[in-house]
């Protein structure tokens, strides 16, 4: 194919959200080398300002693709559609709150540091590419280079023992799930002979010659996947990584790393292998039903609160999968499971930032602030965080009138509407269950006394993410017609015929 100059520069603007994210990234290391030690806090706030001056460009892009189909460009791998620009702006969202939080963490740890800031922008913009590739190499190589740059960032407390054996740990499984994926790959690409998500699926249906590889090769790709979203029985390194990394980092991974994670999930299996959902499905309703009842029962044993929420993670990981599954299904009942998955994702990006912020509020030098009862007497000493806490906490569990309750409606709804009842009366008693291990936090905030009386660990920037977490939160759940509006546009997901 003969390369066309003019076409490729009308298409690099399609993409330039990430191409300006890797660019300040790259700014940030360069700038961060040359500043004196002693002004390294205020490349903190450049690195803020280059994040968040993308989120304008990405919602406009999206307001302007409402209804539209997805358009490939670069060569068809990668797709311009409303469904990607959603996550984007969740990935956006994300970065700009675990920067915030991070500035006052780092100051705690004296580990101020450019390559930290441009590190989470790097991996950023590789999650917007995860969000819109059509092809398997193209995944592959998104995914990657988020992956590098989380496993630095697990292990950037290099003096920390729990945090280099995190950082150990994230990348010998993350190695291990990376050759999964490929040889999945390897397998769909020697029986159907092409990587284009598009190509897949019209050759992946049932009956077609060697479909049975095919299969084989999607069973090896969903695991993979289900490595990165930390779906049980894939989930043994999350609560060590979760622990051990540093917390704003813990809260970077468990919530944009993950909605990445889902968004390459749903490229691939909506848009590579439509035709085989009935061999996908039960593998991921299985994975969901694992998820979420070990996770929460898990999670009650759990002294650390980083632990604690490392297995509501992946109860929430079991929750959302119930929506990946019914995305699958054609018609209306597949964009109610879109919609769903699109919503929760948001919300809970809001919510457990400001529950790890919290967290990050009760770090003192000479305490890890990270167990339960460190948040003994908190409401007696900060009543606004705790009620903060207490708002984030029971959001998780579902509570109305609060965003996670808005998340679990749409998800459960479309489990129901999918014709898994059974999964959704067993979320909802999941739901209960980790009501008990929240409360457990609720509890040591409002009826204990506390353990010290040393000042926590605010600034600006911290009091800022847990404002913004705080109002999303409750106005969300009261009144949520603007991010449903939003989420709507994700009903433009189509699938590309190829290069255009």
């Amino acid at each position: 194919m003969e390369f066309d100059a003019t076409r490729f520069l009308q298409e690099s603007v399609l993409i330039l959200p990430e191409l300006a994210l890797y660019l300040s990234g790259f700014i940030i290391l360069v700038v961060s080398a040359i500043f004196p030690k002693q002004y390294r806090g205020q490349i903190a706030w450049l690195s803020l300002i280059g994040t968040a001056s993308i989120i304008p460009s990405v919602v406009s892009y999206a307001w302007r693709l409402e209804g539209a189909a997805a358009a490939p460009v670069f060569f068809g791998d990668v797709a311009v559609d409303a469904l990607g620009f959603f996550f984007k702006l969740i990935f956006l969202v994300g970065a700009v709150l675990t920067i915030l939080i991070s500035i006052k963490y780092l100051d705690i740890e004296r580990m101020q540091a450019g390559e930290y800031y441009a590190l989470i922008m790097i991996a950023t913009a590789s999650m917007m590419l995860m969000a819109t590739a059509l092809s398997l190499l193209m995944i592959f190589i998104a995914l990657e280079t988020m992956a590098l740059s989380v496993y630095i960032l697990v292990g950037f407390l290099k003096e920390n023992r729990k945090s280099n054996e995190a950082a150990l740990k994230y990348f010998i499984l993350g190695g291990f799930s990376t050759a999964i994926f490929l040889y999945g790959s390897s397998l769909v690409y020697g029986t159907v002979g092409s990587i284009q998500l598009s190509e897949i699926a019209e050759a992946a249906v049932p009956g077609a010659p060697g479909v049975e590889l095919t299969i084989l090769g999607l069973i090896l790709i969903t695991v993979a996947l289900g490595f990165k979203v930390a779906a049980v029985p894939f989930h043994m390194y999350i609560p060590d990584a979760y622990e051990g990394a540093p917390t704003a980092v813990t809260a970077f991974i468990s919530t944009a790393a993950k909605a990445a994670a889902f968004a390459v999930g749903l490229r691939v299996l909506l848009a590579g292998f439509p035709g085989l959902f009935d061999y996908w499905a039960p593998l991921v309703a299985l994975l969901a039903a694992a998820s979420m009842t070990l996770g929460n029962i898990t999670a009650i044993l759990q002294d650390n609160m980083k632990r604690m929420l490392a297995y509501s993670s992946i109860a929430h990981a079991g929750y959302t999968l119930m929506g990946v599954l019914v995305a699958g299904m054609p018609g209306d009942t597949g964009q109610f499971g879109l919609k769903a998955v699109a919503i929760y994702l948001m919300v809970y990006t809001f919510m457990n930032i400001g529950a790890f912020a919290l967290v990050i509020m009760l770090r003192r030098e000479n305490l890890a602030g990270d167990l339960v009862v460190d948040f003994s007497g908190l409401a007696r000493r900060s009543p606004l965080a705790a009620f903060t806490m207490l708002l984030f906490l029971l959001s998780l569990a579902g509570i109305p009138p609060l965003a996670g309750f808005v998340g679990k409606w749409y998800l459960f709804g479309a489990a129901i509407k999918g014709n898994y009842a059974w999964l959704a009366v067993l979320a909802v008693i999941n739901s209960a269950i980790s009501l008990y291990y929240y409360l457990r936090v609720v509890v040591c905030m409002y009826l204990r006394d506390p353990l010290s009386e040393e000042p926590y660990a605010t600034s600006p920037a911290l009091t800022a993410a847990l404002a913004i977490a705080a109002v999303m939160t409750l106005v969300i759940g009261i009144a949520p017609e603007r991010i449903l509006k939003l989420a709507t546009f994700s009903y433009s997901l189509a699938i590309a015929a190829g290069p255009g």
